[in-house]
């Protein structure tokens, strides 16, 4: 019986993401929109910065594995998917020279969109 309830839950939690990221763009673009009309620029970059962090926290979540593969170097004892957000692992595995090609592209990507990034959210976890 628990195995049955466990898959049901399972096979909600599958059909719930999809369904809930179209739904949660759909009320995002109308209180965009609703902002924009307003001019109310400063809840607009909140609410982007706001989407971003979530995005990052499923990230984190669903493709540890990944991340873990194509951003450090094979052995490095820091995981993805743990206790800290990505950004965090990427910022000490920088300072631990630890990055792989694909990670550092990575970090420089973050670092360009926010100079100090990954190394703010590391310092900000403790890690550096």
């Amino acid at each position: 019986m628990k195995v049955l309830k466990f898959t049901a839950l399972f096979c909600l939690a599958l059909i719930s993401y999809p369904i809930g990221i179209v739904y949660g763009l759909i009320v995002r673009i109308f209180e965009w929109t609703a902002m924009l009309l307003t001019a109310d620029i400063a809840r607009i970059l909140i609410g982007i910065y706001s989407v971003g962090i979530k995005m990052s926290s499923v990230l984190n979540a669903v493709a540890a594995a990944w991340l873990g593969a194509w951003l450090t170097m094979p052995g490095y004892d820091l995981k993805f998917g743990e206790y800290y957000p990505v950004s965090a692992v990427i910022g000490k595995a920088h300072r631990d020279g630890q990055l792989t090609k694909v990670g550092r592209w990575v970090r420089a990507q973050l670092e360009f969109i926010d100079p100090g990034h990954c190394e703010r959210a590391a310092q900000r976890h403790g890690l550096i």
